[in-house]
């Protein structure tokens, strides 16, 4: 049978969309003029489930609103059918971010679209920013008559039905969700069988459904590179000269992904060939990892605690990354930098796992591990992790995915081993936004700029009044700052929690901030889950109290400088960052200090929360927060000392 892509003749009495629907065509449906919503309440024998997925995803009634929709409504057939391929006992337990998922599949807001209309290079765009691919076939049953086909596997069983606000087809499929969507690309790859399998078992897979947040408005002035835009006054060198940075907000919210994949071929080499073998290697894991939860959710796989679901769940990140945005293994910053003589360039990640972490790191230019110990570059290699491989994986409108080279877990060995170690955090990664939004990784050169971020869509983050900004300045090789990035709080009274990365195991830590300091900042009172930390940190650098003197040169007297500094609550700047060419790292920069909020026995299950709050009167004063760190007692009461990198 020969497949029409081309523009479809249908006859006179078919012609193309218009802005006016008054010359539409009434092909099926025209004896009562209804909306899209109306037409779809109307045939409740039909459409019922249909309309309970539109309400629950908040969409019934836009289709009841003026507009130019095209619908493409599934039946209850081809939703119970839905149900069971993709493991639901009912309509009930289709989670609320599927119905939102489904419903702007199956719509098209901006237009209405007649097969007439659909072919050649005409492709509409549904909701989830994903074509909608129209196919004809003739029917050799039913004397060659045309078939129309969606996305190749949903049929028109009735098509082109004009109603006020658009038109409505019918389709006897539900559309895929979409290709361009990370479950159903990861699907597509005959390689990740058992990954995918692990993903719909779980039921994982539906987390990663879900890309633009519709509730999210903004004035289109104020938009990334728009003309309007909020002045913030910074000043990293602390001169005071009141010089302003420009503030974009994103134009859109979006949810991202990123998924570190194994084949099944690396599966293979362990032996685990069916579905049932990666289960059983799961748990082989987990129950030693987590030996209090041993044996109790092994059967319900959707429980977060269930041995298979803490392994996918560790491979998923909310954020979308290429493979050199979790580390800076490229570009200025690698170059000139990272004195990595010293120390890899290194980051972690929070991953979809509830209280995980994940190490990144850089043991050469364009390498990238996850879980790696040992000495900079190639030297004393403890554990080797899992290698990023170069090769790339592939992308979509919501994810990406990378293959790895060898089985990802969290493993007893990760939790109490690997990361056994100083945990530093830059600022950019607190929260997926900053990735997803370019304020990471948006190489910028020398201008000044940083992301703004509206209050209540910014993850991981709280701002507690309305007069409170977040934003992020992203890689400014120029910037006194870790890895060239930092976030700055401001507002009158500003008042902001940002949630802490989890820590590894039960123990004892000391919870640490990096900043820069400068004339034109404030002072905060700060808080780890509304306890106070001890007295207030100032930003300023005319009423500092942290003791720093410059390095002598004498090692014993440097060492008696750093003690001093630490009895005061305060440390200096690591010396594995700043400038490669003379091995001068931000240590040797005066006005950026480390501060020792608190010291106290942490909970690897728990969250925990810091909050600043300005105590100084002012509209433009700020803080510019760097870094948090968060130090075992292991590593901080070493006998040796805590390195200085």
């Amino acid at each position: 049978m020969a497949v029409l892509c081309c523009l479809l003749t249908m006859g006179a009495g078919l012609t193309s969309c218009s802005d006016d629907d008054s010359d539409a065509p009434l092909t099926f449906y025209s004896s009562v003029r209804l909306t899209a919503a109306e037409f779809i309440e109307a045939d409740q024998e039909r459409f019922s489930d249909f309309k309970t997925i539109l309400e629950r995803g908040n969409y019934l009634g836009m289709l009841k609103s003026y507009g130019h929709y095209t619908v493409f409504a599934p039946t209850n057939d081809a939703i119970q059918q839905y149900l069971k391929e993709h493991g639901y006992a009912s309509l009930d337990d289709l989670p609320t971010e599927m119905c939102d998922t489904l419903s702007r599949t199956h719509i098209v807001n901006d237009k209405a679209y007649f097969t007439t209309d659909m072919g050649n290079d005409v492709s509409p765009v549904n909701m989830n920013d994903n074509y909608i691919n129209i196919k004809a076939d003739s029917d050799a049953v039913n004397n060659n008559a045309l078939v129309f086909y969606v996305n190749e596997d949903s049929r028109l069983i009735q098509r082109d039905d004009s109603v006020t606000n658009g038109v409505v087809h019918v389709v006897d499929h539900v559309i895929k969700t979409s290709s361009d969507l990370l479950p159903a690309l990861l699907e597509k790859n005959p390689n990740l069988s058992l990954f995918c399998q692990a993903l719909l078992i779980t039921h994982m897979a539906d987390s990663l459904m879900k890309y633009k947040d519709e509730t999210y408005t903004l004035d289109p002035d104020s938009a990334m590179y728009g003309n309007k835009n909020i002045q913030v006054v910074n000043s990293t060198a602390g001169d005071g000269s009141g010089q302003t940075t420009r503030t974009y907000y994103p134009l859109e919210h979006k949810w991202m992904f990123t998924a570190f994949v194994e084949t099944d071929s690396i599966y293979n080499l362990h032996g685990i060939k069916t579905i049932d073998d990666l289960k059983a290697y799961a748990k082989s894991v987990y129950d030693e990892a987590y030996p209090e939860d041993a044996g109790k959710y092994d059967d319900d796989f959707t429980d977060r605690r269930n041995p298979l679901n803490r392994f996918i769940s560790y491979h998923l990140m909310y954020s979308k990354g290429d493979r050199e945005y979790w580390v800076h293994c490229t570009k200025e910053l690698y170059a000139t930098k990272f004195i990595i003589s010293e120390f890899d360039p290194e980051e972690y990640y929070e991953t979809m796992a509830p209280h995980t972490l994940m190490r990144f790191c850089c043991p050469g230019e364009n390498e990238v591990y996850i879980n790696r110990k040992g000495g900079p570059g190639k030297k004393n290699v403890e554990v080797r992790g899992i290698q990023v491989l170069p090769i790339k994986g592939a992308e979509c409108s919501n994810g990406i995915y990378h293959y790895i080279d060898d089985i990802l877990s969290y493993s007893k060995d990760v939790r109490t081993n690997v990361l056994l170690r100083r945990i530093r955090v830059d600022s950019s990664t607190l929260s997926p936004e900053f990735m997803n939004s370019g304020a990471r990784y948006k190489y910028m050169a020398g201008e000044r700029m940083m992301f703004g971020y509206k209050k209540g869509y910014l993850a991981n983050f709280q701002m507690h009044n309305a007069n409170t900004f977040v934003g992020c300045g992203n890689e400014q090789p120029g910037w006194v700052h870790y890895e060239g990035s930092g976030v700055c709080i401001t507002g009158e009274k500003f008042d902001a929690s940002v949630k802490l990365p989890p820590v590894p195991r039960d123990g004892t830590y000391e919870v640490r901030i990096g900043y820069s300091q400068g004339n034109d900042r404030g002072i905060a009172q700060v808080y780890l889950n509304n306890e106070a930390c001890g007295i207030p940190v100032s930003f300023r650098i005319l009423d500092s109290n942290a003791g720093r003197v410059e390095d002598t040169g004498d090692e014993d007297e440097d060492r008696a400088n750093d003690k001093a500094m630490r009895n005061r609550g305060f440390m200096k700047a690591m010396d594995s960052y700043g400038s490669r060419s003379d091995s001068k790292g931000l240590r040797d920069q005066s006005n950026t200090l480390r501060r020792i909020l608190v010291r106290q026995f942490m909970r690897a299950d728990q969250d925990y929360w810091l909050r600043f709050r300005q105590i100084l009167d002012g509209k433009s004063l700020y803080m510019s927060l760097d870094y948090v760190e968060l130090c075992p007692k292991e590593v901080y009461d070493d006998p040796e000392g805590e390195d200085r990198h």
